[in-house]
């Protein structure tokens, strides 16, 4: 179950937290606006959570990742967010490649 003070830890000026439930929380990056929803998973002798992925909020969710606990899902995100602002790398196709 995600508790008050990891959702407080999550809360600030780098997410608008969309939605949350028990096992569930929704963010919206404020740098690049992209959507994430984290479930947790809990099996009988480790925790861990699913991470969900989308740019836009009319797409659909894609699976990111996992990562260990909150604060290791929040870091992954804020990671891809600086990838992302830094500028992506296009890939060439087909003749002319370098």
């Amino acid at each position: 179950m995600i508790t008050t003070e990891e959702l407080k830890r999550v809360e600030g000026n780098y997410f608008e937290v969309l939605q949350t439930g028990a096992f569930t929380v929704t963010l919206r990056s404020k740098n690049t606006g992209h959507y994430w929803h984290l479930i947790e998973r809990e099996y009988p002798t480790f925790r861990h959570f699913v991470i969900y992925h989308k740019h836009n909020a009319s797409d659909e969710y894609h699976a990111q990742g996992t990562a260990c606990n909150l604060t290791a899902a929040v870091s992954g995100i804020k990671s891809h967010d600086e990838f992302q602002m830094n500028g992506r790398k296009k890939a060439w196709k087909g003749k002319g490649r370098i």
